[in-house]
């Protein structure tokens, strides 16, 4: 029987116990998945490792699991990719937040472009949706999400490579294998993905003069949400 996999915050070490108090994980153990005590588990913390173990404590206030076996977590992308995604409607996001996890994205930038259909997003909600993705696919680490800014203002700081997905950009895949034949280029990027009406004359003229090249997918039109799957995996599976 497959167990349950968990993140936690706390310190985890083998041989030791770790005590949990966090009300939203407990309520989730005892009422959901209705464990109990001597119930086994496995729970990460994003240091590399992720450890099995069973409870010695566990009710509505406090969990007490004892941890008898590490495993180092071996699945961690090559490319450390961040997605800076043009907000789009909420269920849509929220598709891209999960599955990117799953394939191993390590941060999100929503972006307040143009073309935005909306303005803000609900990052608590998506906090929740990509440590659940992270838990159910065995990576080590949860995903950061960033809060919503302009476009111009989410990438100033980001000093890594920097692509941006548009029509008349070079094939994404032909960009990558230079990258990947170039040993000492950085293993950082960046993607910029626009919105659901596409990105406007004045953003990508904006990306331009600060030389963030583009690159296509083809020539077929894909939803918003779909280019950013399929990228994500062009860049992380390969």
């Amino acid at each position: 029987m497959r167990l349950h996999r968990f993140f936690i915050k706390e310190k985890i070490e083998k041989g030791k116990e770790t005590k949990i108090d966090n009300p939203e994980l407990l309520h989730q153990w005892t009422k959901v998945f209705r464990l109990s005590s001597s119930d086994r588990v496995i729970v990460f913390n994003g240091n590399g490792f992720e450890y099995e173990g069973y409870f010695r404590v566990l009710n509505k206030k406090e969990a007490v699991l004892f941890l008898d076996k590490e495993n180092k977590i071996d699945n961690k992308p090559k490319i450390e990719l961040h997605i800076f995604q043009s907000i789009i409607k909420k269920d849509n996001f929220e598709l891209i937040a999960q599955k990117c996890t799953e394939i191993g994205v390590s941060a999100f930038h929503p972006i307040i472009s143009e073309r935005s259909e909306k303005k803000d997003l609900n990052i608590e909600r998506l906090n929740k949706i990509v440590t659940e993705a992270s838990e159910q696919s065995g990576r080590g680490s949860v995903p950061k999400v960033f809060i919503p800014v302009k476009l111009e203002d989410s990438i100033k700081d980001f000093s890594d490579d920097l692509f941006m997905l548009d029509f008349d950009g070079k094939p994404l895949s032909s960009s990558l294998r230079a990258k990947r034949g170039n040993p000492g280029l950085n293993n950082k990027i960046g993607l910029l993905l626009g919105p659901e009406g596409g990105w406007s004359d004045k953003e990508r003229e904006l990306l331009r003069e600060k030389g963030i090249k583009s690159v296509s997918l083809g020539k077929q039109v894909l939803r918003a949400e779909t280019a950013s799957i399929v990228a994500s995996a062009l860049i992380l599976i390969g």
